[in-house]
Order: C-alpha cells, then structure tokens, then sequence
C-alpha cells in the first residue's frame, strides 16, 4: 500500500501560489506568506492520504489539519474489488521559520468485492507515519525542499506493512508562467512485500513529474505522472497518472477532488480511483522573514 510515503514520496505542484507568481519580483515569495493552497500535501489525491506535498512548509506556531477519503476499483476478468480508505488525516506544525513535523494516524481501510476476484474482504488500519520537511529554497519563481519519514508497523491485518519504512525525498516548484507551474519529487526508501512465502524489505525509487495550471483566481487544474520503481521485492514498475482539481475558499481552507488511474497495476489488474480532500490551517503562524 505504500502507506510510508505518505509525506515524501511523489510531490505534486506548490500549487496556487506557484503557479500564480507574477513578473513583479518585488512580490513576498509564496512559502512567506504561505496560504492554503500553497500548503495542501494533497489529501484525497493518490492512492493514499498524500501522494506527497508542496515545497512550503506550515509557520513557526501554525498547526494545518488536512483530511479526505478515497474509493479504489480495481477490475480483472472474473470480478471487482473496492478499497475505501478514510479519513486520510495529515496533522502539521511549524517548528523554526523553516521546518515543519507531521504526522499521519492510522487510516481505516475497508475491502469489499464481487464476483469471482482473487481477493477476500479485508479491513484494518495503515502504519502510523511520523515525517519532517525543511524548506532550502523559497523565491518568487522556485521553491524546493528535503523531507524525512518513518513508518512504523502499528496497522492490522494486511494493511500494515509488519516492519519499519522509511523515505528521504527532495522537492522542486518551479513557476513558468503566471498560470503554469511545474513540479517533481525524486524519493528513495524502503518498502516490504511477500517474498518466498515471507515479507522481506527491499529499496524502491519514486520520481513524479507535475503540471499545474490555474483556471480562475481560486481553481487550479493539476495532472500529473508518477512512477514506482517496483511494487514488490520481485515485481515491476508501475504508474499512475492522476487529475484533480483544487479549490481555495479564502487563505485558510481549499478543497480538491481528483480522479486517478493507474496505468501498470500490479499483476496487471485494471485500477481507478476516485477521491477528495481538505487543508485548513487551523491556527495560523508567525510570518516568516
């Protein structure tokens, strides 16, 4: 499930501040005056609670709630299975003008299926996940970060990967127009699978490519293309191509809703996803300098 990535793995765009940067230099760079937006780590877009995040990171003092909900279809020749998972919390707080902790309580997660699919129902929660991210750069035009996580096995059932994860990943924002911006991620770490019969850890690499482009004043359309190294000790790559749309009620609060497919499942099941979310800064911070 790939729950350890969940603050560091795949980035999609610094979003609406980003890509809405204008040729005035003189302007705040958008992670010092950061507003929802600017924030989100995208819940409800991806296959979990966050496929990544924005290079800004939360004000000394502010605390950002986000939450959401996802349902998985996935489809083979004898019958379907349904995953839902929710709600996908991500708790954040800013510790110094330019670090931030989160962290991710478990999720439930609930399997359902029909026909003759070679899956049974299943429920239980995700690993617990603690992360930090530093900010390196912030300026009108490029914002980047480094982020650190650890997973540690407290889920059940087939859900928690039974061992300890961990992820190191960097961050790039880049503004090319006053609409358009462009985003990667490029993550490294660990994950478990089966094996001979046993889970067993092994590396996995995870680069993500976004593009961002805001429609109105408060609405950004976001596609992007993502990429894991291998979904098992033994398996080959797969990717996911994902389109949400973000919205932003005011500075503290925006929503988004996406839809995601995934283009090389394992075992070559056909899967989509649908999903939503929110980011509410909840208490803001102070203006970083």
């Amino acid at each position: 499930m790939m729950r350890w990535f969940v603050f560091s793995a795949v980035v999609l765009a610094a979003s609406t501040g980003v890509a809405r940067a204008d040729d005035d230099q003189t302007m705040l760079p958008p992670c010092a005056m950061p507003i929802a937006a600017t924030l989100a780590d995208r819940p409800g877009t991806g296959r979990t609670t966050s496929s990544g995040g924005a290079p800004c990171v939360a004000l000394p003092g502010e605390w950002i709630v986000e939450t959401g909900v996802r349902r998985q279809v996935t489809l083979d020749d004898g019958g379907s299975s349904t995953l839902a998972s929710g709600p996908l919390t991500l708790l954040r707080t800013g510790v110094t003008p330019r670090l931030e902790l989160a962290i991710a309580p478990p999720e439930l997660q609930s399997r359902a299926f029909a026909g003759s699919a070679p899956v049974d129902a299943a429920r239980g929660a995700t690993d617990i996940v603690f992360a930090a991210k530093y900010l390196t750069l912030d300026t009108a035009r490029a914002q980047g970060s480094i982020g650190v996580s650890y997973s540690a096995p407290t889920g059940s059932g087939e859900f928690t990967a039974g061992a300890p994860t961990f992820a190191l990943g960097a961050n790039l924002a880049l503004a090319i127009t006053s609409r358009l911006s462009f985003a990667t991620s490029q993550t490294a770490g660990t994950a478990v699978g089966a094996l001979a019969n046993r889970n067993r850890s092994y590396f996995i690499y995870t680069p993500s490519y976004t593009i961002s482009y805001a429609l109105t004043a408060n609405d950004t359309l976001i596609v992007q293309d993502a990429l894991v190294s291998r979904q098992g000790p033994e398996l080959p790559a797969g990717a996911r191509a994902i389109v949400a749309l973000q919205h932003a009620i005011g500075s503290r609060l925006a929503i988004d809703v996406d839809l995601e497919r995934n283009l090389a499942p394992t075992l070559g099941y056909a899967a989509s996803a649908v999903g939503a979310g929110i980011v509410w800064i909840v208490a803001p911070g102070h203006p970083r300098r």
